[in-house]
């Protein structure tokens, strides 16, 4: 039996965790999509949440304790254009995983999102009703009902996540950001889109302790501030010395996007500050004194 299943274990939130698992020295396993990014550390191995013959048989053989399911198309964009994968990977994996789950006894956290949510009365919390207006918001909400109907299921609904994932992949908005700022380079970010980000080691370090509890139903696991992109921008641009004219406000309005966005996405932590007595992530200054001071090895472990 192992302890921990997790899938989407290259990405960003994915591989953070599996390294934090691996450090702790807590049984591990990951699944990767067939050409996507392989962790840095534990062990990892390639399926397609499509198609569950790629997986069934070795998730039941496994029979982990926690599954911890991130794997999706993440990016409302990648949905929109292709609603069918986006259904398959995102509703349909869900049912899947949970059916075996349940073959296996397994506890089973699920990674939403805080697009579930119109953006038109932040902030939210969890009982607050959900209209999402992507077609991504819409795949993530119907797959949350099928955990919830799960005996031993818990929704984590995310916002935006920064950091340095641990994993070699395609640069986050984070690390984009950053490398520009660095090399002095001007940044056009929104000033009108509001979100409640977290550090991606502190969102990780929150799993792996929800795992542990009984929780059940819907948790927020926002960030302590309210912030634009364009004010993450300006907090990334004082940790590393950049000058301030670097940074350009953009809107919404002139992104080009084919679906509306969400204007105020902002998650009410309070469920999680009452179970654990703290909020799931430090303000974004702290963070980035951190990771900035103590940047990751992207070596293989």
């Amino acid at each position: 039996m192992t302890g921990f299943l997790v899938t989407g274990a290259g990405g960003a939130l994915g591989s953070v965790l599996m390294r934090e698992l691996t450090r702790a020295r807590r049984p591990v396993e990951g699944i990767v999509s067939p050409d996507g990014p392989l962790p840095l550390h534990g062990v990892a191995w390639r399926a397609d949440l499509r198609d569950p013959r790629t997986y069934s048989e070795r998730v039941r053989t496994l029979a982990p304790e926690v599954i911890v399911h991130l794997g999706a198309v993440s990016r409302p964009a990648d949905a929109y254009r292709d609603p069918a994968r986006a259904r398959k990977v995102n509703v349909e994996s869900t049912g899947v995983l949970l059916g075996l789950a349940a073959a296996v006894g397994a506890r089973f956290v699920y990674a939403s999102t805080d697009l579930v949510f119109s953006g038109e009365e932040p902030p939210y919390d969890e009982e607050d009703p959900a209209r999402p207006v992507s077609l991504y918001g819409r795949t993530k909400l119907e797959a949350e009902s099928h955990v919830l109907a799960y005996p031993r299921g818990l929704v984590l609904r995310l916002p935006l996540l920064y950091g340095f994932p641990a994993a070699a992949r395609a640069p986050t908005f984070f690390e984009t950001v950053l490398e520009r700022l660095r090399a002095g380079r001007s940044v056009k970010l929104f000033a009108d889109e509001f979100r409640t980000p977290i550090w991606l080691e502190d969102a990780a370090r929150a799993c792996v302790r929800i795992s542990a509890t009984d929780l059940r139903g819907v948790m927020h696991l926002g960030g302590p501030e309210r912030l634009s992109r364009l004010e993450m921008g300006e907090r990334i641009a004082a940790a590393v010395g950049a000058p301030a004219h670097l940074l350009e406000a953009g809107s919404q309005a002139g992104s080009g996007s084919h679906e509306s966005r969400t204007r105020d996405v902002s998650l009410n932590s309070s469920r999680y500050m009452a179970a654990f007595g703290e909020s799931p992530g430090r303000p974004v200054r702290e963070a980035l004194q951190e990771l900035l001071l103590h940047p990751p090895d992207r070596r293989m472990e």
